[in-house]
């Protein structure tokens, strides 16, 4: 049982990976998702969940979901 993790642009570069997978059991929410992939939590990132942008870290994750983690978009 496990959910995988995406990470995308400087998210990845710094933790020197692009994907990732957790024990379901060892995270409840989006924060926990955050925390093991070494970002910080005043980090301005942008997070989907099963390919859902969410804003509420405490959004709960479950076995099989997919969360990515990603910088902010700019640009014009």
């Amino acid at each position: 049982m496990s959910v995988r993790v995406l990470l995308f642009g400087a998210v990845a570069e710094r933790a020197g990976r692009r994907e990732f997978r957790l024990d379901a059991d060892a995270v409840a929410d989006v924060a926990d998702v955050v925390t093991a992939a070494g970002c910080r939590d005043e980090e301005a990132l942008l997070v989907a969940v099963n390919h859902d942008i969410v804003r509420d870290w405490r959004v709960r994750v479950h076995d099989g979901d997919e969360v990515a983690l990603m910088p902010p978009f700019s640009g014009g």
